[in-house]
């Protein structure tokens, strides 16, 4: 036998009697099983990643850190309205007691931090019952209301969005505004409004608030909206869009009103009716749109 085949048998023989050994050999007792050591949290968050919740939280921290500068304090408000666009995370700033601080946020000195709580306010908000009735609970309608008189455009833009979100489709809410002397604010707001495109987001929601609650054609007739109204379309002819969503609106109420409307106010609005209809025609209104206009103002 040559030794190469020696040492391979001698190989196989040894594996065969440790196996054998080992199967022979009595049974060892297996030592108590150590207790389950707690896992370290930071590992666990190092594996998971962090909560949505302890986000949320994370960045309302910084926002209300006075030793934050405002670049870290503008990214956090920009990560807190990315979270709460999520209907559950929205809902969470009543369960974590976030509220409060946000709404303090809108006295803030510094007007980019008033519109970014804004922001938030009208995302969370919107489409969100549960966020609505926290948000009416906590006295947010007239802490926007507020900042619809702001110094500067952009916050007041956003109060607009936070204003629509909280009280479209949510009927305490909309009482609440009501009773806060909202529909006035509004009104006001056609008035003396000079930025275009925030002029149009209060048309659309005079327009949309007035097909949501019918009744508060009286109120506004008080207020003389259509008179804000034609004040719109004589100064801002040029602006296709306002002008379509602004006789969209005269459209609405003429056909929501309880009452007529007196010949002196319908005078007044009938030539910029006219102008209108000459100008842009069936581009912004369709023919019976223009013929139920011609008939209300005749």
């Amino acid at each position: 036998m040559s030794d190469q085949k020696k040492m391979n048998e001698l190989l196989k023989w040894s594996i065969i009697n440790q196996a054998t050994e080992s199967e022979d050999a009595p049974a060892r007792t297996a030592p108590p099983p150590k207790p389950m050591e707690k896992m370290d949290p930071g590992l666990i968050e190092a594996i998971l990643g962090k909560s949505e919740t302890q986000m949320m939280m994370e960045a309302l921290n910084v926002i209300k850190n006075p030793n934050a500068t405002t670049d870290e304090k503008e990214l956090a408000w920009e990560d807190f309205e990315m979270l709460i666009q999520q209907i559950d995370n929205a809902a969470d700033i009543d369960n974590m007691k976030m509220w409060p601080p946000i709404l303090e946020e809108l006295k803030n000195p510094n007007p980019k931090f008033r519109e970014q709580a804004a922001w938030v306010c009208g995302t969370a908000t919107q489409n969100n019952p549960k966020a609505q009735s926290a948000f009416l609970k906590q006295k947010g309608v007239p802490a926007i209301l507020n900042l619809m008189s702001d110094p500067e455009t952009f916050v007041r833009a956003k109060a607009m969005y936070a204003l629509s979100g909280a009280i479209k489709h949510f009927e305490p809410a909309l009482e609440e505004f009501k009773n806060e002397d909202g529909f006035k604010t509004l009104v006001d707001m056609l008035k003396k409004e000079t930025d275009i495109s925030l002029l149009r987001k209060t048309v659309f929601l005079m327009n949309t608030l007035l097909i949501q609650d019918p009744s508060s054609s009286t109120q506004l007739a008080d207020l003389e909206l259509l008179h804000a109204l034609n004040n719109v379309l004589t100064l801002h002819m040029d602006d296709e869009d306002l002008v379509e969503k602004t006789l969209v609106t005269l459209r609405t109420f003429f056909q929501v009103a309880s009452s007529p409307v007196h010949p002196s106010t319908l005078a007044a609005i009938r030539p910029k009716v006219l102008e209108a209809r000459e100008k842009y025609g069936k581009f912004i209104l369709d023919s019976e749109a223009w013929a139920e206009l011609d008939k209300k103002t005749a």
